[in-house]
């Protein structure tokens, strides 16, 4: 630098950190196209779905299970339900949130 001041520093530093800029912004298009390419689409999930339903209905019509389909379909409700009774009674106990200041320290006796 040959005056030493702000401006001809800028002149010289601008194009590395325009390369780095650049650089960084490819690497996260990148890994966001990566990301994209591997999640699944809504026709996929919805014909995976369809899949699903239409498989528990054959196990349903052989009716050959370790266990009773009736009664796994009755476990499964029930652990549903249950699941949701859990989830509600959570949000009836939350009823106030208090935040404590712990950078100030009593001054009293």
């Amino acid at each position: 630098m040959p005056n030493g001041t702000l401006s001809t520093f800028l002149e010289y530093v601008w194009a590395p950190f325009l390369a780095l800029f650049w650089w960084f912004i490819n690497r996260l298009t990148s890994q966001l196209d990566h990301i994209e390419k591997d999640k699944a689409d809504v026709g996929a999930i919805a014909r995976m779905d369809n899949q699903m339903h239409e498989l528990d209905r054959r196990i349903d019509e052989l009716g050959h299970t370790t266990v009773p389909r009736p009664e796994y379909k009755a476990d499964v409700s029930l652990l549903h339900r249950r699941a949701n009774e859990l989830e509600r009674q959570k949000e009836d106990k939350v009823t106030k949130i208090r935040v404590i200041d712990t950078t100030k320290k009593d001054e009293s006796p």
